[in-house]
């Protein structure tokens, strides 16, 4: 397999991530067994995969000789914000579990026991019976495992040609799904497994410059794929690790992230670019305090007004509050505070 050319900041990447970064964060703000969320969940996570792939520079980290420099910048790109999070959010946790009712029941937050809660960070699943306080930066371990078992690989099998690369990054993928539906793995690792054929799809999507190939007739193809996969499986939630039918869910994944590449590419210069292209840069800052505003939002609304609490995630307008909250208020701390020793390490 080629190595591909020097990955350069591209305009539209930013805009597509931070589409996606406002969906992660309306797809945790509504209920959970509704059309929209399950649509959200059909290609949301995977994108994120797949543009690590995109991404991914193999012509700079792919030899064994890169391979520290390039754990180490992950290292600080990754698990350094996640356990950083995590171990600030703890006495937070405190608080919410015994004051804030409404916000402990958003997070999913239990009078656990802290022990329990404190060792939870060092395993990093948030499936159901771990109690990872900010469940949503599974994600951040998982892509760190991805990205470091995709290089390891690449550096030791792509010199035995490109068929047997590939057929052991599809081989990993399905032992990942395998493992994920025995025992979830610490640190998401049997996800990040099953995640290997995204970034192999990100990497080929940029070799041969797919998205810039895409016209009408294709796009309408991988619409109505992506609306099978929507129709026709079971909620697709790499957290949970249901995976569903394996070509029902991972069409749907590609499909809905090429399609979002594409609408992300013919987007024009203009304020609202510029606000979602913000959000794609400070993506980060918006996954790690997104339910945190999002649940003041209905402390806020709960404590103003009638509104029964079992009808705030069904309300559209208190739903576009609180994703609303859940967006720009991380954002605003990400472009005016991101310079400060902490929250640094979150920001762009």
């Amino acid at each position: 397999m080629d190595k591909q050319l020097p990955a350069q900041r591209i305009a539209w990447v930013d805009f597509a991530k931070g589409i996606v970064i406002i969906l992660v964060v309306l797809g945790h703000t509504i209920p959970l067994k509704t059309d929209l969320s399950k649509f959200i969940f059909v290609f949301h996570m995977p994108f994120f995969f797949i543009m690590a792939g995109f991404l991914l520079n193999l012509d700079k980290w792919g030899g064994v000789k890169n391979y520290k420099t390039f754990v180490s910048k992950l290292v600080k790109r990754l698990l350094l914000p996640y356990y950083l999070a995590e171990f600030l959010y703890y006495p937070f946790w405190f608080i919410v579990c015994y004051k804030l009712e409404y916000l402990r029941y958003m997070w999913g937050w239990t009078n656990e026991n802290p022990l329990f809660a404190f060792v939870e960070i060092f395993i990093g699943n948030a499936n159901p019976g771990a109690g990872l306080i900010l469940g949503q930066l599974w994600f951040l371990p998982a892509l760190f495992w991805t990205e470091i078992i995709f290089i390891k690989l690449f550096n030791y099998l792509n010199k035995l040609g490109a068929d047997v690369f590939v057929l052991t990054i599809v081989s990993c993928s399905f032992l990942g799904i395998f493992i994920g539906k025995i025992h979830a793995l610490p640190l998401g690792i049997d996800i990040a497994l099953a995640a290997q054929i995204f970034v192999l799809v990100g990497v080929l999507i940029r070799k041969y410059a797919v998205v810039n190939r895409m016209n009408l007739k294709i796009c309408v193809v991988l619409m109505l794929l992506l609306v099978l996969s929507f129709s026709l499986n079971i909620r697709f939630d790499m957290n949970y690790r249901n995976y569903g039918d394996l070509f029902l869910s991972y069409s749907g994944a590609m499909t809905g992230t090429l399609i979002i590449m594409k609408l992300s590419i013919l987007m024009k210069n203009g304020k609202i670019f510029s606000l979602i292209s913000d959000c794609g840069r400070q993506s980060m800052m918006i996954l790690i305090l997104h339910l945190l505003f999002a649940g003041i939002f209905y402390e806020i609304i709960a404590a103003t007004t009638n509104f029964p609490p079992k009808e705030f995630l069904t309300n559209p307008i208190i739903i576009f509050g609180a994703t609303l909250f859940g967006v720009l208020i991380p954002l605003f701390i990400a472009k005016k505070f991101g310079q400060l020793p902490v929250l640094k390490y979150f920001c762009v």
